[in-house]
């Protein structure tokens, strides 16, 4: 009883909005359609056992379709036609009643049932005017699901397609008698770097976006059809994943067609690698008021020859080795996970400590010298950005670094007396986790304090005056990598065999990291035979 009543008061209401749109604005056909989907929403937020992803009571089995009306089942799928799921219209024929995107609603549909506009009784759903002109109403779908666009290929995703459920509620006179459903996969074109392909190839597409959808009301003219149509063929076959059908009225007994997608369309979607538009057509024209489609999101495979925005640079034949940490490769295997002849001498574990820094705003410098890889950018060693940052970014054009004279820089004391004369082998940098914020460029210069007479105070004193030539001190720096540039979330090798480590026969035991003009990095390791004996090659 008190359900009922609740429920009551809900529409009361939502009823009484009604009235005051008709009366204070009855020809703002956008007003009406808002207080629709608002109507929707506050109706549904209270019951949601009646929304969109649970239990629908479907119609019965029928023999006039060529594809089996299913009952009711339990699905873990996704809505892939659902607006909430980030599904679009792209285009539409006709939508004089009622627009497109309806389709697409997340809720169920509604009735309002002395509801009317300019154009006749107002319909939540797709419904186009009786046809008077050759040929029959269509629109076009953009699949959609959570998280549709992979951050790691920025490809859109494609869809394996399970079961389609047409709901014609409340088009009792007016349903479409007969539909068909085709689809597509969109491949991104030859040297595209982004997703555009995915809305622009069907002409007014991203307008019709912008606009928020389509204009109750309106029709697109013959040519316009007609552009559209040949947009379609451009693309190349589309398959039918559901054959001419009839369907019924929307009376509550009838209203749910539910259907599965076939073992041999199942089969011929997989050797498409899936799809990502659909083609609903009308025969010839009438009304749905909401279609579902239930799939999966594919894997995508990443395409090894597109270049990932946040990695600038690839292996120069002068440079580091570089290794992605988002490579899934086999063969990019991180340096520092393998057997090496020398320890690594900066590792926390081996007496490595990070003893000062210009600036530690987001993570001191000890971290860098942690044994394991980086959990998160927390850590690692990231400065605040210089607020004097010039206005605008300048580069060499010679070296191809920025022309800046902004660093910061960290002084650590490497673990098991340093290096010994023999030198340091091997550098490895690693900006793993920093993608939007990695420095720009690095350079490492190195020192040999004996205890006896230099303290690490003192060291650190003149750190910070490494490129003063004028000033006077006991500790001589030296460089060991010089000005490099880097690149997003991954390890970055130097071997002293391949010419990339200057005076790398020296003894070392701090070295200064100077980062150019801020940024991030997640480790630093240093590999040498140590001056305090023999160290073990890996922990």
């Amino acid at each position: 009883c008190l359900l009922f009543l609740s429920e009551l008061f809900v529409l009361l209401l939502c009823l009484r909005q009604t009235v005051w749109c008709v009366l204070f604005s009855p020809f703002d056909l956008i007003n009406i359609e808002h207080l629709q989907l608002s109507t929707t929403y506050h109706f549904y937020a209270h019951h949601p056992h009646l929304s969109d992803g649970k239990q629908l009571h479907h119609s019965k089995r029928t023999s006039s379709s060529e594809i089996e009306i299913m009952p009711t089942e339990n699905t873990t799928d996704t809505n892939l036609c659902s607006s909430a799921n980030g599904a679009h219209i792209l285009f539409a024929t006709d939508e004089w009643f009622a627009a497109a995107e309806n389709l697409l609603n997340p809720y169920p549909p509604t009735f309002v049932p002395d509801l009317y506009c300019e154009q006749g009784k107002v319909m939540d759903g797709w419904e186009t005017r009786r046809k008077r002109m050759a040929g029959h109403d269509w629109c076009i779908i953009q699949l959609g699901s959570s998280g549709d666009v992979d951050c790691s290929t920025k490809e859109a995703a494609a869809y394996f397609l399970n079961s389609i459920l047409v709901d014609t509620a409340y088009f009792t006179g007016n349903q479409a008698p007969r539909i068909s459903i085709e689809a597509i996969k969109l491949e991104r074109p030859y040297g595209s770097s982004n997703n555009d392909y995915f809305f622009n190839w069907m002409p007014g597409a991203v307008s019709r976006i912008v606009r928020g959808g389509g204009i109750r009301g309106t029709g697109e003219t013959e040519s316009s059809i007609q552009a559209a149509s040949d947009a379609c063929k451009k693309l190349g076959q589309w398959i039918t994943v559901l054959p001419t059908t009839p369907l019924k009225p929307g009376y509550e007994e009838s209203r749910h067609h539910f259907f599965t997608i076939s073992n041999e369309i199942s089969e011929l979607l997989q050797e498409m690698g899936g799809v990502t538009h659909l083609k609903l057509n009308y025969f010839p024209d009438g009304g749905v008021a909401r279609l579902k489609v239930f799939g999966k999101k594919l894997p995508i495979i990443a395409d090894s020859s597109s270049q990932d925005i946040i990695m600038p640079i690839t292996n120069p034949s002068t440079g580091p080795n570089i290794h992605p940490h988002s490579s899934t490769s086999p063969s990019n295997q991180l340096p520092s996970s393998l057997p090496y002849p020398h320890p690594e001498i900066s590792s926390d574990v081996r007496g490595g400590i990070g003893i000062a820094c210009s600036n530690k705003h987001y993570g001191v410098p000890s971290n860098l010298l942690r044994p394991t890889l980086g959990k998160d950018m927390g850590d690692g060693w990231e400065t605040a950005r210089h607020p004097n940052r010039p206005l605008i970014v300048r580069k060499d054009p010679v070296t191809g670094l920025q022309e800046t004279p902004l660093m910061d820089w960290s002084t650590l004391k490497l673990g098991l007396g340093g290096a010994s004369e023999e030198g340091i082998s091997r550098i490895i940098v690693d900006t793993r986790h920093f993608k939007g914020n990695f420095p720009e460029s690095v350079r490492i210069d190195g020192c040999c304090a004996n205890p006896a007479f230099v303290t690490d105070d003192e060291v650190c004193a003149s750190a910070d005056t490494v490129y003063d030539s004028s000033h006077v001190s006991k500790v001589e720096w030296f460089p060991l990598l010089n000005r490099v540039a880097l690149t997003a979330d991954a390890e970055h090798e130097f071997l002293r065999e391949n010419g990339l480590i200057e005076n790398g026969r020296r003894a070392v035991t701090h070295i200064r990291v100077s980062i150019f003009p801020d940024g991030g990095l997640s480790r630093v390791r240093v590999y040498a035979p140590p001056a305090m004996g023999n160290g073990r090659s890996h922990l």
